[in-house]
């Protein structure tokens, strides 16, 4: 990456239309992260159309708990099978992403809701400078097993798969919402997309 190139991240907005309350967190996220960092926010239902080719990385946010959201908004993300660029799939994200790979998706099995302990299970540079365990905020009534192209990164006693990585492309995902509790998470991550956009520049 050349000296002064701004990063590009892309936030895409699981949420409906309107409702920004997990998107404008990680938007204020990127934008104290570093200045070389510049995010630009969609709604999920342009995911088909938008030029993935003009971001470093994509941050999928979690949305408000519902019964249907994975099905609902599946069509939108197919793209993720292919993709190359460095992804982090967040609550909703996380069920998406998981499902597209091959996940079991359960529902009410292993609900959190409030706050919880999640501990790493194996080394990886998202953790970079966090705890073996730490406290996180939980929404979720759904829940997924780990596919079989994943790693679980980290675990919780009410739900196993806590955060988990492709075991080949650049894709994270996790079942908590880090924008509130655990800034050097997505911190860590857009370190993970900088570093990838300098190999590939």
């Amino acid at each position: 990456m050349k000296p002064g190139k701004t990063v590009k991240i892309l936030i895409i907005n699981n949420a409906e239309p309107g409702i920004s309350e997990f998107s404008k967190p990680l938007e204020r996220i990127v934008s104290e992260t570093d200045i070389n960092f510049h995010f630009e926010t969609i709604e999920y239902p342009d995911c088909q159309t938008i030029r993935f080719k003009s971001a470093d990385g994509i941050l999928l946010t979690g949305s408000p708990q519902g019964n249907d959201i994975v099905e609902h908004h599946l069509p939108y993300f197919t793209w993720l099978k292919t993709n190359e660029i460095p992804v982090l799939g967040i609550c909703a994200g996380h069920h998406i992403t998981g499902y597209i790979f091959g996940a079991k998706l359960y529902r009410s099995k292993e609900p959190e809701s409030g706050d919880y302990e999640v501990e790493t299970v194996m080394d990886d540079p998202i953790f970079s400078g966090m705890p073996q365990k730490f406290k996180v905020k939980q929404m979720h009534n759904d829940s997924i097993s780990l596919p079989s192209d994943f790693k679980l990164l980290a675990t919780s006693k009410t739900c196993k798969n806590q955060i988990m990585k492709h075991w080949e492309k650049p894709i994270y995902t996790c079942q908590f919402h880090p924008e509130f509790y655990n800034h050097d998470l997505v911190r860590n991550f857009l370190r993970i997309v900088e570093r990838k956009s300098m190999q590939t520049d």
